[in-house]
């Protein structure tokens, strides 16, 4: 398994896409006739089991210009006055971004660092 539920955490991404189209064709699940949910190529990039993910604590954006800045990066996310330092203080960016994935109540062990236009960044506390 390669994320972990964990209240008061959250797991960052930071890729590049066009548009926030594109963004959400990468991460949105889709389901069945069913009602089955479908793992979008996001979660099947990372290995990320659709059974321990809540649609509700997902949280992405595509900014209008990248940056490699962190804090310009999260800058409105939801508690951005906790995560922004605590990223800040762990990562050093080496390329720009312009979209940006959260998961939050979950910590991402999974072994894939990088697939296709996303990086994994880091898992952290928000609280």
């Amino acid at each position: 398994m390669t994320i972990i539920e964990k209240h008061g955490a959250v797991s960052i991404w930071f890729g590049n896409v066009k548009d926030e189209h594109e963004l959400d064709n990468y991460v949105d699940l889709t389901y069945d006739e069913d009602g089955d949910s479908i793992a979008s190529a996001f979660y099947e990039d990372f290995h990320i089991d659709l059974v321990e993910i809540d649609e509700d604590f997902i949280e992405k954006a595509v900014l209008e210009e990248p940056s490699d800045n962190p804090s310009v990066l999260l800058e409105g996310c939801s508690y951005e006055e906790t995560i922004i330092p605590k990223v800040i203080q762990h990562i050093k960016l080496h390329k720009s971004y312009n979209a940006v994935m959260m998961i939050y109540h979950f910590a991402y062990k999974g072994d894939v660092r990088a697939s296709g236009a996303f990086d994994y960044i880091i898992s952290t506390s928000y609280e």
